[in-house]
């Protein structure tokens, strides 16, 4: 499967079910681009999380840990629309052992990705709600 946005490869992943009810979308799993970080849900998820170091080493080792973090990728994208949600997530994501805005400034420098958000931009917008 391939990203509609920029035709790169997608990584896809079930969504945990400790931020699911964060989500707009009600589906089991999304997909994660590797190349513009775009997340969109999907109906037929793995049973097992990937390694999402496809996508950035500013993922985790951790498959669920990295997983919560795509899910809060999904909700920068339209922060003032999901602003709670986000703050959500970010905390499940902090519960996990995570910095998420460590991650944010991670993954805003890793020149091998090409983020289709400003993920500076939304960094500095998370840190006002977290």
């Amino acid at each position: 499967m391939t990203c509609p946005n920029c035709g790169c490869p997608v990584v896809s992943f079930p969504i945990p079910a400790s931020v699911s009810d964060c989500l707009p979308d009600d589906r089991p799993g999304a997909v994660l681009c590797t190349q513009c970080l775009r997340v969109a849900p999907t109906d037929d998820p793995p049973d097992d999380y990937p390694d999402f170091a496809r996508a950035s080493d500013a993922f985790p080792a951790d498959g669920e840990t990295a997983a919560v973090l795509a899910c809060l990728l999904a909700l920068v994208d339209r922060l003032a629309l999901h602003r709670a949600d986000a703050d959500a997530v970010a905390g499940v994501a902090e519960r996990h052992g995570v910095d998420v805005l460590l991650f944010l400034d991670r993954l805003a420098a890793d020149t091998a990705v090409t983020p289709a958000v400003d993920v500076s931009r939304r960094r500095t917008q998370l840190a006002q709600l977290i």
